[in-house]
């Protein structure tokens, strides 16, 4: 029999295979540091101080700013999102930055009570990367003296007739023991004409205001929109806009 050479041992890797193993342990070591970074990272805790802020009595046309003191209690940044208010009488201004572990931040507010009376309470919806609160709701609670207004506070008319002008009637109610003195009354469109000169509202009393809303020169289906500004003295809160709507049935 012939001899048929010496054996040769043939490896079980190819290079291909160790190209795909170097790959794979390439991907599982940044995979691990990425996890080991995200750990490392940890998870924010926003705490505020009070989540309910009352503010003295003030008279309408007044503005109070108001102070929501937080800080991070957890051990990862804390980014806000958002910071909504309930109505747009207020307005907030929060950290746009991310707060580090440890730090503190203040949610600031503005509420302005025009168009308030009586007893307000207002809410602030403050959404940040807290996974265990991710929306929080702060409150700004407080009493408003209205010392006068108007009523109606809006002219709506969406079904005019064309022909004669339509008389609507406002009413000035006088919350004060003072008189107050109606200085100025004026429209901004030419189809609203005031029948009522300025006048005095006695102390605790109303004042009737007429005005007429003329639909000549409206164009039938179309919106007109205006206002009636009333302004008074001896009173913080100097003058009111009436909106006005009117549309040619």
């Amino acid at each position: 029999m012939g001899s048929k050479g010496p054996l040769r041992s043939r490896s079980l890797f190819s290079p291909w295979c160790a190209l795909t193993i170097m790959a794979l342990a390439f991907l599982f070591s940044g995979m691990s540091g990425m996890l080991g970074y995200a750990a490392s990272q940890g998870a924010p805790a926003m705490h505020f101080l009070q989540d309910v802020i009352s503010f003295s009595p003030i008279l309408e046309g007044d503005s109070v700013d108001v102070s929501f003191a937080f800080s991070n209690r957890g051990s990862g940044p804390l980014v806000i999102h958002d910071a909504v208010t309930s109505c747009g009488c207020t307005t907030a201004e929060y950290p746009r930055q991310p707060v580090r572990p440890g730090e503190a931040g203040t949610i600031r507010t503005t509420f302005q009570s025009r168009g308030h009376g009586g007893d307000v309470d207002l809410t602030l919806l403050v959404k940040s990367n807290d996974p265990a609160r991710p929306e929080q709701v702060l409150h700004i609670r407080g009493q408003v003296t209205r010392q006068w207004q108007v009523k109606p506070d809006r002219l709506v008319l969406t079904d005019l007739s064309s022909g004669p002008a339509h008389e609507k009637a406002l009413q000035v109610i006088n919350y004060m023991d003072v008189p107050l003195r109606i200085h100025e009354v004026s429209s901004g469109a030419d189809f609203i004409r005031l029948l009522s000169a300025p006048a005095e509202v006695p102390a605790g009393g109303e004042k009737t205001l007429i005005c007429a809303i003329h639909s000549q020169g409206l164009a039938p289906g179309r919106i007109r929109q205006s206002s009636i500004r009333i302004s008074v003295e001896g009173a913080r809160l100097t003058s009111v806009e009436i909106p006005v709507l009117v549309k040619l049935r």
